[in-house]
């Protein structure tokens, strides 16, 4: 059994921690969102408690792992920094406009790490432990298709997230001001899930992990 297949076999069993922080990253802000205009809330008091799920999200996952969630934290970045903005210009549309060039940056930094160890395989490294970071160390090093795997995984994510970018800045810009936040929010969600189901499916073909398991073998012998 790969490190690869170990992993994701591991994160397919780990649904709960992930619809939580889908929950509290995505669902939960835009009810809070939505339900503040609608009583009649300002758009920037509206955005700033909307941030107030993924803080509870970040600091239930230090609590119980001792770690900081990468979501809540670029969450709260991207809140954070889009209400200083428009605190300072007076532009709301800048403030949501942001979101599309931080997801830009974060895309650069993906495929910026295609030469040395790709993102993926760094993000694969953080979160596995003890016997299988071991294996997953050993692929890296042993196995061709496995390195292949990680910097086309990597290359996806980061081409995504740029294409992702673009049409936030165009939406931010030209949807009514209060339908940014919801389609903005819905096209994240697509994305995520694309990505994810296409990197699955990718990593775990039976024939792939196959020669992944022969090439470390080899060596090893």
């Amino acid at each position: 059994m790969t490190g690869t297949h170990m992993v994701n076999k591991r994160a397919g069993s780990s649904n709960g921690p992930l619809l939580q922080s889908l929950g509290l990253n995505v669902v939960a802000p835009l009810a809070v969102f939505y339900g503040l205009r609608a009583a009649g809330v300002g758009l920037w008091w509206a955005v700033l408690a909307s941030a107030v799920p993924p803080l509870l999200e970040g600091l239930l996952t230090v609590v119980r792992e001792r770690r900081v969630g990468m979501l809540g934290v670029l969450v709260l970045s991207m809140v954070a920094l889009g209400a200083a903005m428009s605190a300072v210009t007076g532009s709301p549309r800048l403030m949501f406009a942001k979101d599309g060039w931080i997801t830009g940056v974060i895309g650069l930094v993906f495929l910026a790490t295609l030469r040395g160890q790709p993102f993926m395989y760094r993000v694969l490294s953080s979160v596995a432990r003890g016997d299988k970071r071991a294996e997953l160390e050993r692929n890296w090093q042993a196995s061709p298709t496995f390195r292949q795997v990680m910097r086309r995984l990597t290359a996806v994510w980061g081409v995504g997230l740029l294409l992702d970018s673009v049409v936030r800045v165009v939406l931010a810009y030209t949807l009514p001001i209060d339908s940014v936040v919801l389609v903005t929010t819905l096209q994240y969600v697509a994305l995520f899930m694309g990505l994810e189901l296409f990197s699955r499916r990718y990593a775990r073909k039976p024939a792939r992990l196959a020669v992944i398991h022969n090439e470390t073998a080899a060596v090893a012998s």
